[in-house]
């Protein structure tokens, strides 16, 4: 496939029947031989009504894969490189910038999972993974900005050396008290017969100068606890939603703002093993989780990762119901979803790919009104 006939899939993908409730949608980073793999993405308010969108953004080293097209084997896998680049949009999300870089690739593999937030000062963290996978190598790595993401701060290392260790895109909180938590999950090893992967959060006190981590971890069988999303309840507890292979989406609860966790329970929600994000909703105060509703065990990963949907929960996470559909692509992936409210809008991006493909994937922006998740269909 060439370069253009690819671009008409892209446009293909904008024109297709809209979600019910769906105001834009925008392929916002698509495939190209040079950078053929986008995904793990959060968009981040700037000053002045600006948002930044920032990315995993993959792109070719070796001059045998600048000629692949999207069909071609020998696709970005999880460990091709990548940076973590930007883009500004001052319309709202409905038009983006050209692309910036914001942390150039460090590691032996890739650099990923971008985690921004701002803190009370006014100043802006970002965390991230640097990863070697020869040597079972992952490190979470912090940087500062103190003028709107201008400049950054030197890296520091925020784990431990040994082992795997990973957070994902646009999980990190804020807690009510002022604490900073980072959730976060590890494994000794990777792609092996001993990985294993355990839950548990990172968190702060000191607006990120110094980390502590969770005195215990939360397990599953399987691969086990896999990339915990964190919501803080009303009450000030901290509610954990859990990618598993088991099937459904579990959750855990800590009572002391992530030094401790409960032992996962299966919530009603139907999923494969694919990441779940978790909000609330502002407002209205309604949890919100876009997830994959669907599970089939005889797939690799518990079932496609298609469609993308929706559901809310109005007692804190004890149920879920009002479950929409976000994005139903038939032989297509949408997954690994992220969520921006601003305004009276919600803008989820989230990794595209037809499963005619290898590994690469284009990012996809889609802009709902807040309140379209709780109305009734």
């Amino acid at each position: 496939m060439t370069r253009r006939s690819w671009l008409s899939l892209a446009a293909a993908a904008q024109a297709r029947a809209a979600s019910q409730g769906e105001l834009y949608a925008l392929t916002v980073c698509p495939w190209t031989q040079r950078n053929p793999r986008h995904d793990h993405a959060q968009i981040l308010p700037l000053s002045g009504g600006r948002l930044l969108l920032v990315w995993s953004e993959y792109y070719v080293r070796q001059p045998s894969k600048i000629v692949r097209t999207p069909y071609s084997q020998g696709g970005a896998g999880d460990e091709a490189p990548s940076q973590l680049s930007g883009k500004i949009s001052v319309d709202r999300g409905r038009t983006w910038s050209e692309n910036l870089t914001l942390q150039e690739n460090v590691a032996a593999d890739c650099v990923k999972h971008p985690n921004l937030l701002r803190l009370r000062s006014g100043e802006i963290l970002m965390a991230y993974t640097v990863r070697n996978f020869k040597t079972h190598d992952s490190r979470v790595f912090l940087r500062r900005s103190t003028d709107e993401c201008e400049t950054w701060s030197r890296p520091e290392q925020i784990t431990p050396d040994g082992g795997f260790w990973l957070i994902n895109c646009d999980h990190i909180l804020r807690h009510s008290s002022g604490r900073v938590i980072l959730p976060s999950y590890w494994s000794p090893t990777i792609w092996d017969a001993k990985e294993h992967f355990m839950a548990f959060a990172l968190y702060s006190d000191d607006e990120g100068r110094t980390w502590k981590q969770s005195k215990n971890r939360m397990d599953l069988p399987k691969r086990g606890a896999e990339e915990p999303g964190i919501v803080e309840l009303k009450n000030g507890a901290l509610y954990s939603i859990l990618r598993t292979s088991l099937g459904r989406i579990y959750s855990a609860v800590s009572e002391d703002r992530g030094e401790t966790w409960s032992e996962p329970k299966p919530t009603s929600l139907v999923a494969p093993a694919s990441q779940p994000c978790i909000r609330r909703i502002p407002g209205s105060g309604e949890l919100l989780v876009l997830f994959n509703n669907t599970y089939d065990p005889a797939h690799s990963h518990g079932g496609v990762r298609n469609p993308l949907n929706s559901a809310i929960s109005r007692d804190e996470g004890k149920t879920w119901e009002n479950i929409k559909t976000v994005e139903n692509w038939s032989d297509h992936d949408s997954a690994y979803p992220s969520v921006t409210f601003s305004g009276n809008e919600a803008l989820i991006t989230y990794y595209q790919r037809s499963r005619a493909m290898s590994r690469d994937t284009h990012l996809q922006l889609k802009i709902f009104a807040s309140d379209w998740f709780t109305a009734p269909d």
